[in-house]
């Protein structure tokens, strides 16, 4: 285990898919985030893409990858070594899923990498670590629920934060890495060409998700890093 505060204890987690760095897709995300999301090392400045700072600021923060349970605080009476544990145990649950290949689509006013043949049960192991990692998650406050409902969510949405404490959960997921902050309409198109242009060799192979990643997140607004990987060790 890396990067642990000095108490052992962290801001927030978060269970994600992160390649694995000698993968291709995680070379891909070196380029174009700049750094070393398992590490926070940056990147040679030879091998970086040039993407603008201030199109990088959001998912910066959160590092390379695919949400499966969304950022949250440890409840009040759990420790982190019964988080992880819980990660270990449902990792040891699934096996390896198939994402096939990845390809920049926008979702809202984000450019994304998501599946181009989605797999159900990509969608299904992600709501497993929202159900069954859920006893550990602090419940949102209002001041929290009522910031999240100011984005204008559907009502669905607005009951899975009542119930998930995110909004994006179950029949509302979609798999997805998110890769700039907010893009007026007319940037979209641009970029996703960039994407091709410059990540093509890195994105022609099919990708697997491997393992159950912990992220955590040292204080707010610190960027979050890969502190925990759990291999998923069950049968197809």
């Amino acid at each position: 285990m890396n990067g642990r505060a000095m108490n052992g204890k962290f801001h927030r987690y978060a269970i994600y898919f992160s390649p694995r760095r000698d993968e291709p897709l995680a070379e891909f995300g070196r380029r174009w985030f700049g750094f070393d999301t398992e590490t926070l090392k940056p990147t040679p400045e030879e091998l970086r893409w040039p993407v603008p700072t201030g199109l990088l600021r959001t998912p910066r923060r959160y590092g390379f990858h695919a949400t499966l349970k969304a950022p949250f605080r440890l409840r009040e009476g759990r420790s982190e070594r019964e988080l992880f544990d819980a990660v270990q145990t449902l990792a040891a649950e699934w096996a390896p899923q198939e994402l096939g290949l990845l390809t920049p689509r926008e979702l809202g006013s984000f450019l994304t990498l998501q599946q181009s043949l989605p797999n159900p049960r990509v969608d299904e192991l992600a709501f497993a670590c929202v159900r069954d990692l859920d006893p550990f998650r602090q419940p949102l406050t209002e001041e929290e629920q009522d910031r999240i409902f100011g984005k204008g969510i559907s009502r669905q949405q607005k009951a899975n934060v009542f119930t998930w404490g995110y909004p994006h959960v179950g029949e509302e997921y979609v798999f997805h890495m998110t890769l700039t902050s907010i893009l007026a309409p007319h940037e979209i198109e641009p970029w996703k060409r960039k994407v091709l242009e410059w990540g093509m060799e890195y994105l022609a192979e099919p990708v697997v998700l491997r393992d159950l990643c912990v992220f955590a997140q040292p204080g707010p607004e610190k960027p979050f890093r890969l502190v925990e990987r759990f291999e998923l060790k069950g049968e197809a």
